[in-house]
């Protein structure tokens, strides 16, 4: 989809100078009044284009706050099914602080992830607060902007509980308070949104309709709407959107040789997909230091594996990376028990065996498994070992070098919806209400994945477990955990962290041999208290200056 930017330049106003001469009186140049602006379908389009940009700004790119992209950090470091990895302890600690439940108010994650949900609602309400409804192109540009809004406001919702409802640009001096109608009230003003929307709204043409993945459509709205429903309880209604998506037949899984790319450049708006920020290069944009922040820049590095720690670097790996994250040993063996060797489970991790010996190694290309067993050109080489690993070694969502052809940073769409999620919601909405029909969509899901298990009755264990191997470091495991009550696992968040060696160095052992070894460099509290980390605490840097919102108890 080609982006054309817009810059809403000095919008609001038209500066007066003031003076004792009418000389003094200049209008300034460049500048469009409020009143001249939004007035045309071309304004409008414009004007959404600009929503589109801040979207790619602030959710999908790195904006004006750091040089990762928030969002996905927050909702997958609380889970249950990883850990923060890093060079070593106090490493990446913006994102080990989440995943040990060791964060406060004044997180960075925390606060940019707040402030770009906010920045995409400022940037919805100046359409809705000036866009007509008196021709079909106004009425699709508000459905768009209607709808986005609605994500930003779901998203605050599932992350702060009942953050403030913002459906119209705000005088400077307004404080507001927290939605008083309260959690479920507010999912359901999001749903309304969102269904209320589907009249306006283009539809993707067909699963090969790479646009129509890239901006906000029918089915974007109903699976949104969907979603809201489900967290809310509303099982039945939920049903009801999403099976319209499904029944649209404008969106079709890849088939299980292709799973893998669902996560990298080359899965980008293919048939799976429901809605990708479009973060590709645009030579519209401007010079690079433009370009590079609509992009993920250096989610590749965060995300990446620490490669200056093993031998050689493995082919697959697009650059170095930071090592963020790794998968957790549970939830590692439970996937390779439910998987077995299904092509999912190796695009998920990698088991030891598999990481010396079936692993491309740039080192040890052409050597015979006898030979690797004894290189000195794979495995891990550095004394302190991978620390956070624990023993398996997650590469889902680890950076292929298509992901990073511009150099070492990179236009990886995010995914902020795709249809095996809508699959996956509706199988549970199904068990939940006792209707057989979601069982259908949950064994697609299995057996598209190559899994050795595959579901014969439709209950919520079943889909729960497979929507964990299916989604895994997706941003919806920490949501789904909060809203089932499912949380005993991350109790203990922060203590014993695993380190991954190979004791053919650090040992002298005559072949290669993976061990893990367990520390507990955390001095303080860590580790999820129900009651009080269900909901990440509103940043610092609102409640200082707003004293009408109230804190969660995560920041108090």
């Amino acid at each position: 989809m080609k982006k054309i930017l817009f810059s809403l330049i000095g919008l609001g106003a038209t500066l007066f100078m003031g003076g004792c001469e009418d000389r003094l009186d200049i209008d300034q140049k460049g500048v469009i009044a409020v009143k001249d602006f939004y007035n045309t379908d071309d304004d409008a389009q414009n004007a959404c284009n600009n929503l589109y940009q801040s979207f790619c700004l602030n959710i999908a790119g790195v904006g004006t706050h750091g040089i990762y992209v928030a969002l996905p950090v927050l909702f997958n470091e609380a889970g249950d099914d990883m850990l923060a990895a890093g060079n070593m302890y106090g490493d990446n600690d913006f994102a080990a602080q989440i995943n040990e439940f060791r964060y406060d108010s004044q997180n960075e994650v925390i606060k940019h992830s707040y402030w770009g949900l906010y920045a995409v609602i400022y940037d919805a309400n100046l359409i809705l607060d000036h866009v007509a409804d008196d021709t079909d192109v106004k009425r699709r540009v508000r459905a768009e902007a209607r709808v986005l809004r609605a994500w930003a406001h779901f998203t605050l919702a599932i992350g702060w509980d009942c953050p403030p409802l913002v459906d119209h640009i705000l005088p400077p001096d307004t404080k507001p308070t927290n939605f008083e109608g309260g959690h479920k009230a507010l999912l359901e003003w999001c749903a309304k949104e969102a269904e209320e929307s589907v009249a306006d709204l283009d539809e993707r043409t067909d699963p090969s309709d790479k646009v129509g993945a890239s901006k906000v459509t029918k089915g974007l709205a109903l699976t949104l709407a969907g979603k809201a429903r489900l967290f809310m309880e509303d099982y039945e209604n939920a049903k009801k959107d999403l099976k319209q998506v499904i029944s649209s037949n404008k969106y079709e899984l890849v088939p299980t040789d292709r799973w893998a790319n669902l996560f990298h450049a080359s899965g980008d708006l293919c048939e799976e997909m429901i809605f990708q920020a479009n973060c590709l290069e645009n030579p519209n944009i401007g010079d690079w230091s433009n370009k590079i922040q609509r992009t993920s820049w250096m989610w590749i590095q965060f995300w990446n594996w620490r490669t200056d720690k093993l031998a050689s670097r493995p082919s697959f790996i697009g650059t170095d990376g930071w090592g963020g994250h790794s998968i957790r040993e549970d939830f590692a063996e439970r996937m390779l028990a439910n998987d077995g060797d299904s092509p999912r489970r190796k695009a998920t991790f990698l088991t030891p065996d598999e990481f010396l010996y079936e692993m491309d190694w740039n080192g040890a290309q052409g050597l015979t498994r006898e030979q690797r067993e004894t290189s000195d050109q794979i495995g891990i080489k550095d004394a302190t070992g991978l620390y956070g690993f624990g023993g398996y070694f997650a590469n889902k969502i680890v950076a292929w070098p298509e992901d990073n052809e511009k150099g070492w940073y990179g236009f990886k769409n995010l995914t902020i919806f795709r249809y095996a999620e809508v699959l996956l919601m509706y199988a549970e909405a199904c068990a939940v209400t006792g209707d057989n029909d979601g069982l259908q969509y949950l064994q697609a899901i299995q057996k598209r994945a190559g899994s050795a298990h595959i579901s014969s009755q439709l209950t919520l264990d079943e889909v729960k477990n497979e929507k964990g191997y299916e989604m895994w470091i997706e941003g919806v495991r920490f949501p789904d955990m909060v809203r089932w009550g499912d949380t005993d696992g991350v109790v203990n968040n922060g203590k014993n962290i695993p380190s991954t060696y190979d004791a053919f160095f650090t040992k002298g052992e005559p072949k290669h041999r993976i061990y893990v070894e367990y520390s507990n460099p955390n001095q303080g509290r860590s580790g999820f208290i129900k009651g009080k980390h269900e909901y990440f605490p509103f940043p610092y840097d609102a409640t200082s200056i707003n004293p009408n919102l109230k804190q969660n108890p995560s920041g108090e």
